[in-house]
């Protein structure tokens, strides 16, 4: 996997992030929040940020939360026939209307980020989420590529 294309649903934004964007040094540290945020509660990150995740047969898809507020849904998959795109537009709570188009799915693999109503109340997390969701989708879909 050479890249994986990166959007923010709610803007339409869009990048290639490539992997020698993640410190390999990171490696150990975000494959114990990967494997530690698919069990119970989830795994707190820092200041009271948890990450709760779920392993899917294209990758994955997590959320993170503060004082149960979702933040941010982030999903990582390396194929899609559309339903986890489609899926993560149908379940879009808050009021505007995303920014990407329902029937035009992003290509794989990709990782799309979904700003949850928490963002608005945690506005200091959008400092770090972008940059945490594509050390998400690296350690789910490639994680030999920042070792």
């Amino acid at each position: 996997m050479e890249y994986i294309n990166h959007v923010t649903l709610n803007s339409g934004h869009i990048r290639k992030t490539y992997p020698d964007e993640i410190d390999k040094e990171l490696y150990f540290f975000l494959n114990r929040i990967w494997e530690d945020s698919q069990y119970g509660s989830g795994v707190e990150l820092f200041d009271g940020y948890v990450l709760k995740s779920t392993k899917i047969e294209q990758g994955a898809i997590g959320t993170i939360f503060k004082e149960s507020t979702p933040i941010i849904t982030v999903a990582a998959v390396n194929s899609d026939d559309g339903t986890i795109w489609r899926k993560l537009h149908e379940t879009y709570v808050l009021g505007e209307e995303l920014a990407t188009n329902l029937d035009e799915p992003m290509d794989t693999p990709y990782i799309a980020d979904r700003l949850e109503v928490g963002a608005i109340t945690h506005i200091d997390a959008m400092i770090w989420t972008g940059d945490f969701s594509r050390c998400f989708g690296w350690i789910v879909l490639a994680p030999e590529k920042i070792r």
